[in-house]
């Protein structure tokens, strides 16, 4: 009886598929393609805007340090006790200026006696020149009467330049950034005296990768955010044509104004070096979108209001969202409800609004 009965219902279910009441209607078809069918009511509806890319400049960015533009260690070029100091640390000295004076000790009566040899020797040069005229002095003595004037004027010149070292002065306009001696201490030859930077112009220095250093060349502009904040613009003044090997990094030095002394070496700063020139939107990037295989895009509506995705590749950033490339010149990017439309999909696309439908590259002007 069991057998009989799920044999008739067996039946009964196998006689309805395939079949249709009179009076219900075929099943709808919804394609990828068109939406919601064909009918134009049924379209999902998204927000769009009108996006033209403008050419812009890329910029390079890297972390960088700031370097003064020049140091040096003054080193004493003579001995002699130290009498006199011209400058304290942190001072700002100008070329020339005195920053330590050593002891003359006898070096004025070296120079006394080395004038009045160079008198005895001249009075025999010109003794001896008369004399040739008689041919009473060969050559040879005439030879060397002039070699002894001309030696005891190298005496003169030695201790001239001896009596000018005792001077130590600062050879270009710098500041003091250490003072190794004090009055009373005894310095010789090579002996270190003071430390000088000059920070002007500043010079901020960063790595730039091997892939971007082409886009760049000297005299080209840059800028640099420093770690208070502040925002200084420069010229790029040089590019190592050599990679560091450990880094596979090239050096590239920023040179910026600094008259006042307002910026100091050793700080942390943010390097904006501009490149190449290229075609590029500026974008929120909270319109871009991610594809099924992870590719980063923007979905936008062609002509026939389908919707399109194009995978965008992030070159920089700008002051009110990002820099993208990969785009044609003009579209109508999505900007509500690209999440819930797929690439093909037929909507509605309706225009922002006046007050809230400028453009990216509209509102980066």
């Amino acid at each position: 009886m069991a057998g009989a009965v799920a044999l008739g219902v067996a039946l009964w279910m196998l006689s309805g598929i395939g079949s249709s009441g009179p009076g219900s209607p075929p099943p709808a078809t919804v394609r990828a393609g068109d939406g919601a069918g064909d009918n134009p009511e049924r379209r999902m509806r998204v927000l769009v805007r009108r996006s033209v890319a403008r050419p812009i400049t890329r910029e390079i960015l890297v972390s960088a340090r700031t370097e003064p533009n020049r140091q040096v260690e003054l080193r004493a070029e003579t001995d002699g006790a130290v009498v006199a100091v011209g400058a304290e640390r942190g001072a700002r000295v100008a070329a020339g200026q005195l920053i330590a004076e050593l002891s003359m000790r006898d070096r004025l009566a070296q120079l006394e006696e080395a004038e009045a040899l160079i008198e005895q020797t001249r009075l025999q040069y010109a003794a001896a020149e008369r004399l040739r005229g008689e041919q009473f002095m060969s050559e040879a003595q005439i030879a060397e009467a002039r070699a002894r004037l001309v030696s005891a004027e190298a005496a003169r010149k030695r201790i001239l330049d001896d009596i000018e070292y005792t001077h130590i002065k600062a050879p270009f306009d710098a500041v003091v950034q250490d003072r190794s001696v004090e009055v009373g201490d005894y310095v010789q030859s090579g002996d270190a005296v003071a430390l000088l930077v000059d920070t002007n112009p500043l010079i901020i220095v960063g790595e730039v990768n091997e892939r971007e250093v082409a886009a760049l060349e000297v005299g080209g502009p840059g800028s640099a955010r420093l770690v208070d904040g502040t925002n200084v613009a420069g010229t790029i003044r040089y590019l190592a044509p050599v990679a560091e090997s450990s880094t596979r990094t090239f050096r590239a030095e920023l040179a910026v104004a600094n008259e006042e002394d307002t910026f100091r070496a050793g700080m942390t700063a943010e390097l904006r070096l501009a490149a190449d020139e290229i075609t590029a939107h500026v974008l929120s990037p909270a319109l871009l979108a991610l594809a099924d295989d992870g590719t980063v895009g923007v979905k936008a509506v062609d002509a026939d209001d389908r919707v399109q995705f194009y995978p965008v590749e992030i070159v920089g950033s700008a002051a009110d969202g990002i820099t993208v490339t990969g785009l044609p010149r003009e579209l109508r990017i999505i900007t509500l409800g690209q999440g819930f439309v797929v690439e093909g999909q037929t909507v509605e696309a309706v225009v922002e609004s006046e007050a809230a439908g400028k453009t990216d590259n509209e509102r980066a002007h």
